[in-house]
């Protein structure tokens, strides 16, 4: 359930396993492997989490998908809860990678999550690689093993977006004793991500259904939906790793297209149950009432006639609700105009907006319903966007003007021009997937060099895992005026 009393409150430190046993895949020799893969049906169960784990560390509230959203201008709170406040400082802040700091655990968490679903699924390959079948006569083999990929390949993309470095351990490596000179950049993981997809589409070439109660869906999830997936997840590593517009134009396009193009052609939802296993809970946090606004960057986009940004001033007039019969229809859709700021003044005006988001009230309500993880629109962005760093600026607005910019925002169409491209890219990331996926805003932010300057470009191995690996204080970090390198600190940004 919503604990919405915690407003207030600071988060406690959560505890996790430690670091080296994460980055170790368990040894078959071992008792305790023998016994929790020791069959079919055993490995069949324990695979069957995978998924669960990757959604809850990307989506829970414990994790880092609320400060990103503030970070990045889609979403304003000047609460503290989950580093909210302080990754949306203006001017910007570092980030505080010391064991002590009280939001530590949000990028301990989806770190260490990243590698439950990691090594899960690499002693599941294991299992299977060691003999073990899957079904009578091994006919849910390539079912498992795919899904077991798939979701490495995810893992190792979340860990390639958000941190400058990871540990790179399968079925075949592991690192026992790891120092963080073991790591490797977030590059090399990305690419490790993208083969780990490749994998899970080559093995999903053969029919088979996944339960819809591995993926949380309202039904079972075929082998063809699932390598479209694979291929959409591919298109959002690539096209996202950019860390600023230099690595944006280094991109392979090529590879992006050929993904995206066989991507997902309709929303992969989770159906949420209740806050049970299936809850996007960071979404509901950066929407409901009380918590976190549309920022005035976003309410912009949808309505060009209203400032971008509130004022840190209290003469600053407040704007008004929109009367532009010209706007993007969703801002009346989508989002609800707030007449009234919760967030504290001397906490700095220029968290305060006048719209929030909406859209998905009534699933929050109860925490129960479809929440899109995927959105074809998503997919479709991509599939424009490679066209337009290819050349290919007609397809890219004839993708872009069939799409819900003009058949759910009522936009004129956007012309075969590159600039209009981007920018019809741009504002759709910010409000058609608002609260879909995890961080997307903040990766389209950081690539495009609009990330105000200060913010960090990712973050460092957390201060915990640090600490296991018995690194000196003080740990390194990112962020802050004084490391604006536009390497791993945003030195640029739209204001």
């Amino acid at each position: 359930m919503k604990n919405k009393f915690l407003l207030f409150l600071s988060i406690g430190v959560l505890s996790f396993a430690s670091c080296k046993k994460t980055l170790d895949v368990q040894n078959d020799n071992q008792p305790d492997f023998k016994k929790v893969y020791a069959s079919g049906d055993d490995v069949y169960n324990v695979a069957s989490g995978l998924f669960n784990a990757y959604y809850s560390g990307t989506q829970s509230f414990s994790g880092m998908t609320m400060f990103m959203a503030t970070s990045s201008d889609n979403v304003t709170c000047s609460w503290g809860n989950q580093a909210m406040r302080d990754m949306s400082w203006e001017p910007r802040r570092e980030w505080n990678n010391a064991p002590n700091y009280p939001y530590q655990a949000t990028t301990k968490y989806a770190f260490d999550k990243m590698y439950s679903v990691i090594n899960t699924a690499s002693n599941v390959i294991k299992a299977m690689n060691g003999g073990v079948k899957i079904g009578v006569n091994g006919a849910d083999d390539n079912l498992v093993k795919a899904y077991s990929r798939f979701s490495m390949g995810i893992a190792y993309g979340v860990l390639a977006l958000n941190f400058d470095k990871a540990f790179i351990v399968d079925e075949k490596t592991t690192i026992p004793g790891a120092k963080l000179s073991d790591a490797k950049s977030y590059k090399v993981v990305a690419d490790a991500a993208v083969g780990y997809l490749n994998e899970a589409i080559a093995l999903s070439a053969s029919s088979f259904s996944i339960p819809s109660t591995w993926m949380g869906t309202a039904a079972p999830v075929s082998n063809t939906t699932l390598r479209a997936m694979a291929n959409s997840y591919i298109a959002r590593i690539l096209s996202n790793m950019p860390r600023n517009a230099t690595e944006l134009a280094a991109v392979n396009w090529a590879a992006v297209k050929t993904a995206a193009d066989a991507g997902v052609t309709a929303d992969f939802n989770v159906v949420n149950d209740g806050y049970n296993r299936w809850y996007a809970e960071a979404g509901d946090y950066l929407t409901y009432p009380g918590w976190g606004l549309t920022d005035m960057y976003v309410v912009n986009k949808l309505d060009p006639n209203i400032a971008p940004h509130w004022k840190d001033d209290p003469t600053f007039p407040t704007p008004l609700r929109s009367t532009n019969a010209n706007a993007d229809r969703r801002l009346t859709t989508d989002f609800e105009f707030v007449p009234s700021n919760w967030l504290q003044a001397v906490r700095g005006y220029y968290h305060w907006s006048i719209y929030r988001h909406s859209r998905y009230d009534g699933i929050y309500a109860l925490g129960e319903g479809p929440l899109p993880e995927l959105m074809k629109a998503e997919n479709d962005l991509y599939r424009a966007e490679a066209r337009a760093y290819t050349g290919d600026l007609a397809g890219a607005a004839a993708i872009i003007n069939a799409g819900t910019r003009k058949t759910r925002g009522g936009l004129a169409d956007v012309a075969a021009d590159l600039a209009a491209i981007r920018a019809a890219i741009h504002a759709e990331r910010h409000i058609e997937l608002y609260v879909s996926g995890a961080g997307l805003q903040f990766y389209e932010m950081r690539k495009r060099d609009l990330l105000q300057a200060g913010t960090p470009l990712h973050w460092p191995v957390p201060a915990k895992t640090l600490e296991t690996l018995a690194e000196t204080l003080p740990f390194y970090t990112f962020g802050g005026p004084t490391r604006l390198d536009g390497v791993n600190t945003s030195n640029k940004g739209w204001r």
